[in-house]
């Protein structure tokens, strides 16, 4: 009887021995633990009260508050058009794109994706010069104070670093006359040492009385060596106001050799003067691109043996402009374009990807554009919500080229990226460690 005892006992503790041992290894049942994905929530920036500022959201019932030092709660919105009260917004956490759609009497318009905020982000253009009335513009959505340092580029040199502190949900604004004083062809690098600042420049020219356009130069990735600016408006010929121009920086220790072609309905061809264009490092060079002439929209792309950042610059008379910048691969996303008709404009070698949404008069649409180096879609009437969704493996750039009341472009990419966190998936070890 003793010796069953005894049996039994040694079973038993070899069984719990086991158990515990279990539980330390991998599980195959399922994982050990889970993704809690997020989106960063945007901020949209507002222009002077000179001016006109409306706010297009993705969809309806987002949260918005105002960047204002005050509110700090979010209030559910039933449009997905919102008038600006003067003050920046953010909009809560969705993964589609809000934007900010600005005007001046007489100045045309300026349209940019609402941003997140990046700690590193660059600003090739802009101008410091006598008929500047630009800004810098830097909204900190965050509950605490934030740094920010900016590094300014000009055609001789680059400018000593200035610092600046945004308090917590506020904004503040810096000529850019002050961050380049005369300088006609600049870039900017903003760097934020802390907190949560959504970084936006206005570039706005006036003589006078006299307005002379103004845009939002679009945020540029960080310096790579291949970029596809997506769509540009056409200089068709000999009476044509419109001149483009590129402007170019090689922020690395090395001078850069490039070679830029342009992508059009007509074919693709490289421009007199860019084929092995050589440009000198730490310097800010704009340069017209006076021979390229095409009968409708059209690309370029940028080959580089040093990384660069690029933008390209589109002036019409001495009315209006707008600025380019280069374009990420596309990706799922969604944006609202208030009733506007763009153009848009995809380059790639292998083009597939599906555009849906509703018209401005209610109607509901689904098209698959195709193609080969370049595809153009441009709707005959106004578009109210766009959706952009791409097969997976596809490296298509897409762009879209606004006109009614002005031109501004806008680089078609998530303006937001998914944060995913890792949540514990509970079992034996949370419990024994």
């Amino acid at each position: 009887m003793k010796k069953n005892v005894d049996l039994r006992i040694v079973a038993s503790l070899v069984a719990i021995a086991l158990g515990l041992a279990g539980s330390y290894l991998p599980s195959r049942g399922g994982p050990t633990a889970t993704l809690s994905h997020n989106y960063p929530a945007q901020v949209c920036p507002a222009i002077s009260a000179a001016g006109t500022t409306t706010f297009y959201l993705p969809a309806t019932k987002l949260g918005v508050r105002a960047v204002d030092r005050k509110s700090t709660s979010f209030a559910v919105s039933s449009r997905s058009a919102i008038p600006s009260r003067g003050n920046p917004i953010l909009v809560d956490s969705n993964a589609g794109i809000s934007l900010s759609s600005s005007s001046l009497p007489g100045s045309g318009i300026a349209v940019v994706p609402c941003s997140p905020g990046s700690p590193d982000e660059w600003f090739v253009g802009g101008s410091g010069g006598l008929t500047s009335k630009g800004t810098l513009y830097l909204a900190n959505s965050g509950l605490s104070e934030s740094t920010v340092d900016i590094y300014a580029f000009t055609s001789k040199v680059a400018l000593a670093v200035h610092s600046v502190k945004v308090k917590a949900n506020s904004a503040a604004t810096l000529p850019l006359d002050a961050l380049a004083p005369g300088e006609e062809n600049m870039a900017l690098h903003i760097i934020t040492r802390t907190g949560r600042i959504s970084s936006f420049v206005l570039d706005q020219r006036a003589k006078g009385l006299h307005a002379l356009g103004l845009d939002f130069v679009k945020p540029s990735s960080t310096p790579a060596k291949d970029l596809f600016i997506s769509a540009l408006y056409p200089h068709n010929g000999d009476k044509s106001s419109v001149i483009n121009s590129l402007r170019l920086l090689v922020p690395g220790a090395l001078d850069a050799t490039l070679r830029v072609e342009a992508i059009s309905a007509d074919g693709k061809f490289i421009p007199v003067g860019f084929d092995g264009l050589s440009v000198k490092h730490g310097q800010v060079v704009t340069i017209p691109l006076k021979n390229l002439t095409t009968t409708g929209p059209f690309g370029l792309h940028i080959q580089s043996d040093q990384p660069i950042v690029a933008s390209a610059l589109t002036t019409i008379g001495s009315s209006d402009f707008a600025w380019a910048a280069p374009s990420p691969a596309l990706a799922d996303t969604s944006m609202n374009f208030g009733g506007a008709t763009p153009v848009i404009c995809a380059l790639g070698t292998e083009i597939r990807f599906t555009l849906s949404g509703k018209y401005s008069n209610g109607k509901s649409f689904s098209q698959t554009i195709t193609g080969s180096d370049i595809a153009i879609w441009a709707p005959k009437i106004g578009v109210n919500s766009l959706r952009f969704t791409v097969p997976r493996g596809s490296r298509t750039y897409v762009g879209a080229l606004v006109t009614g009341g002005g031109l501004t472009y806008l680089p078609v990419a998530p303006g937001v990226s998914v944060e995913n966190t890792a949540l514990p998936f509970n079992d034996v070890h949370t419990l024994t460690h």
